[in-house]
């Protein structure tokens, strides 16, 4: 992803990373001559006070834990003194090796489908401390175990089995087929795992929405194009990526989608971290961006979706929207002021 890290040790991401469709899309997407208005009948929040977010006030609000028993999220709203489309750009195109994120060491974007060497500078090295679990989960499939916590079908097993002396190959190749089939088919296209083919990232990606209603309706512009649904219109822009990221203290191989909808009015994007190599399983940020007094209001509504334990009856989902709401604010924060420090 190109604004920051994946969910990490507290399973969140802010997001990451054209076309002008015309005038008549702000419509489609939501815009408004009045978004301050509009705002509390779609959101978690009550009323927005713009002069305490223009001041550096992050509102943040968790969402309802509801009836999926993996899912998390969470809504925000701020005010960036930069431009819309500055602001829209920089979340389509952030570089986390860029920006000091040390838990990314890896990252690269691509158009959609990605090219013969999009995966060619993905190299696991058992010198540093964090590929080793990864590495070590790798050979042990490919001297015949099961996949385990890597998420890995029938198929994916065949290719470590196949590659076992060159972890990194293995891994190459099953990220290029993942993503190939993203971008044909839409996230529906990519291959369930799992003992039981359970998880897919087309259900973790419909069932995550369904949290928040109200802001999954407002986001249909975005979400129904094509990267995400099949048969859908392209968006404005969309952008691959891949990268390599310490999530709970060892290397995770991500892949993600980013996809905007641009008009003069109004942007909307969406950031679909929909395969992890391990630990959870999507991360999603919906984001709304409106031009206001010379800077840009954005709503952001965020989910993750991970294995939480049933038998806890919601306390580790609870303590992780916690720890999500602080990680959120601390990126924000980071991410405002590296823009408006350009200006």
């Amino acid at each position: 992803m190109n604004l920051v890290s994946g969910p990490g040790e507290f399973l969140f991401s802010l997001g990451k990373n054209s076309g002008w469709l015309g005038l008549f899309l702000a419509v489609a997407a939501g815009a408004s001559a009045a978004p301050l208005e509009d705002l509390p009948a779609l959101s978690l929040f009550p009323q927005v006070d713009l002069a305490k977010l223009k001041g550096g006030h992050i509102m943040v609000e968790r969402g309802p834990v509801g009836d999926f028993p993996r899912g998390i999220s969470l809504e925000s709203c701020y005010f960036i003194q930069v431009s819309m489309k500055d602001v829209g750009d920089a979340f389509l195109h952030w570089n986390p090796l860029d920006h000091q994120d040390s838990d990314v060491r890896l990252y690269r974007e691509f158009l959609p489908p990605p090219a013969a060497d999009v995966f060619h500078s993905l190299k696991l090295n058992r010198a540093l401390a964090e590929d080793r679990w990864l590495l070590d989960e790798t050979t042990r499939v490919g001297k015949g175990g099961e996949p385990g916590d890597l998420h890995l079908t029938k198929e994916e097993a065949g290719i470590v089995r196949q590659h076992a002396t060159d972890p990194s190959k293995a891994w190459s190749e099953i990220l290029r087929r993942r993503s190939e089939a993203a971008a044909s088919g839409g996230l529906p296209a990519v291959a369930p795992y799992g003992t039981d083919r359970s998880i897919s990232p087309g259900s973790e990606f419909r069932r995550l929405l369904k949290m928040a209603p109200k802001a999954a309706k407002h986001f249909q512009p975005i979400t129904q194009t094509k990267p995400f649904t099949p048969g859908g219109k392209p968006p404005s822009e969309t952008i691959g990526y891949w990268n390599a990221e310490k999530v709970n203290k060892h290397t995770s191989l991500q892949l993600g989608l980013f996809a905007a909808q641009k008009s003069a009015d109004s942007w909307q994007l969406v950031d679909c971290l929909y395969y992890p190599s391990d630990t959870y399983f999507m991360s999603l940020n919906l984001f709304q961006l409106w031009p206001v007094d010379g800077g840009t209001l954005v709503w952001q509504v965020s989910f993750v979706s991970a294995p939480f334990r049933t038998y806890l009856g919601g306390i580790d989902r609870y303590v992780a929207g916690k720890l999500m709401t602080e990680e959120t604010i601390d990126t924000i924060k980071a991410f405002r002021a590296a823009l408006e420090k350009r200006r």
